[in-house]
């Protein structure tokens, strides 16, 4: 019971960092280019995960699941967070963050597709409701979404970005029981940014941008909040259902809202907290197990 919850802490702890990271990558965005932005991210984040010294460093891996992981790492560091950073050039961190709050209800319809878990028509009811949350959100003209009628491509990258973490979240259970999380995500991150820096090369992108102090101190803490986060992340799937430590991930909205919303000395827009309220409702609807009679 209490690993279930230390789980559940750290699946909740990585919602509210993927909400604050999405509004520090969209201070930088106009900044610096998405991939150099995802090569400094997790450069830094391995360095926080390459810390501990401990029998993760020795962990022997399989070729064949070695070369798995490292797959799943380019695709759950890189390319996501590639397609998330040029996302975030066109739309706001709010918006950004409400739509990869639907992750966990992509993540259900993958598992029960897959046969990894039930289906049921309380998820059905919840899929609907979180849906048209973000439907709501997209269409309403609201400040919050300006630009977003214009921005197909921003809009595009968001919703691919939220796919490939859910197929990667349900891949990843085999290699999490076979290893500990912290050397699978060492493994992971260090591959991304082999990856990343290879990209950063071809395109002929800066690996050192010319960035203000304020700039960089959103850099560093977008790289420091991934490689704690993923490790969270990692290790919540290892204790936790798919389905359920992705859930968490509607904390990200309400965190990037309430961090805007200081920033700009105002309250959120009536549309966002609609939204946030139609999402929340979904996912509590699809996540939540009904008790035992």
């Amino acid at each position: 019971m209490r690993t279930e919850l230390n789980a559940i802490a750290a699946a909740a702890a990585v919602g509210v960092l993927v909400g604050a990271a999405m509004v520090s990558t969209s201070v930088v965005s106009s900044a610096v280019s998405p991939a150099t932005l995802a090569f400094l991210r997790y450069l830094i984040g391995a360095a926080v995960l390459l810390l501990p010294i401990g029998s993760a460093a020795r962990t022997p891996f399989r070729v064949k699941d070695a070369a798995a992981i490292a797959a799943l790492g380019i695709f759950q560091f890189a390319v996501l967070v590639l397609l998330l950073n040029h996302a975030l050039l066109t739309v706001s961190a709010t918006v950004c963050a409400l739509v990869f709050a639907t992750m966990p209800l992509v993540t259900m319809c993958l598992a029960v597709l897959t046969g990894k878990e039930p289906f049921s028509g309380r998820g059905l009811v919840g899929v609907c409701i979180a849906v048209a949350g973000v439907a709501y959100l997209l269409l309403m003209p609201s400040e919050s979404s300006a630009g977003m009628a214009n921005s197909g491509w921003g809009v595009l990258a968001l919703v691919s970005a939220t796919v490939v973490g859910a197929v990667t979240s349900i891949l990843y259970a085999p290699y999490l029981r076979r290893y500990p999380a912290l050397a699978t995500c060492r493994l992971a991150m260090v591959s991304a940014v082999v990856f990343l820096l290879g990209f950063c090369a071809l395109t002929s992108q800066p690996l050192i941008p010319a960035l203000n102090r304020l700039e960089w101190a959103n850099v560093a803490f977008v790289g420091l909040s991934s490689g704690l986060g993923y490790f969270c992340w990692l290790w919540a799937l290892g204790k936790l259902a798919a389905s359920k430590v992705t859930a968490f991930q509607a904390l990200g909205p309400v965190a990037a809202a309430i961090i805007e919303s200081i920033l700009s000395q105002r309250l959120p827009p009536m549309a966002v907290l609609v939204a946030l309220a139609m999402v929340a409702a979904g996912l509590v609807i699809a996540t939540r197990r009904p008790k035992a009679n």
